[in-house]
């Protein structure tokens, strides 16, 4: 069941590009799952990511999507609080390094590493 939902969660461009996984796709096959009758045994772990990042008011600064549609900017996706930790300067260049890698084909992105350095604490 579990499989099924995910490889079609994967496959529909809701949530990102078809084909690949991202951390809204995560979101939507465990709504799909616990809607089609699905449970999870054993207790919920205080780490769980995905529990923090639905509660983290992810973006990008233009407030504009990043990846989809035709008025996508290409900028870096952070939390609230990591894109208000960022200079305009270090927003740029993060953001620079994301649209090339974008363009040479990449789904995920490091960023520079001054600026994971910084944000680290905001994910």
């Amino acid at each position: 069941k579990w499989k099924r939902i995910v490889a079609s969660v994967k496959a529909s461009s809701k949530g990102g590009d078809p084909g690949q996984w991202s951390a809204r796709k995560a979101q939507l096959a465990t709504q799909k799952y616990k809607a089609s009758g699905g449970g999870y045994k054993g207790p919920k772990k205080a780490d769980n990511s995905l529990s923090k990042w639905t509660s983290e008011d992810w973006g990008t600064k233009s407030g504009k999507p990043s990846t989809q549609g035709p008025k996508a900017t290409g900028e870096r996706y952070l939390p609230k609080r990591a894109r208000e930790a960022l200079s305009p300067a270090e927003y740029a260049a993060t953001t620079r390094a994301k649209r090339e890698g974008t363009k040479s084909g990449k789904q995920f992105v490091a960023q520079p590493s001054k600026i994971r350095e910084k944000t680290a604490r905001y994910r």
